[in-house]
């Protein structure tokens, strides 16, 4: 897992280490990344609450983009897609 963000690196490094994650932070600082996807909230440079399963190619193989970030999708529903792909190779 990966999580993509506008903050910069340092920020992301700090908040990995004082929650003790376990996944990749990156920094998009530019948004270049949020813009290509298609998930910034626009005039707030921010990327809108999105979950994307990229799949090997590169390529999206299932988004949910929302409007509010206290509705995400349910980890059994990004589950079963990813199950899905590994099925798929």
């Amino acid at each position: 897992m990966v999580a993509i963000v506008v903050d910069d690196p340092a920020t992301n490094a700090a908040l990995i280490e004082r929650l003790n994650l376990d996944f990749t932070i990156l920094s998009d600082a530019d948004l270049a990344t949020i813009r290509a996807w298609g998930v910034e909230h626009e005039g707030k440079d921010i990327a809108l609450p999105a979950t994307l399963v990229v799949d090997r190619s590169g390529k999206i193989a299932w988004a949910y983009v929302g409007d509010n970030p206290r509705y995400r999708p349910v980890v059994d529903t990004v589950l079963e897609v990813l199950t899905a792909l590994e099925h798929d190779r």
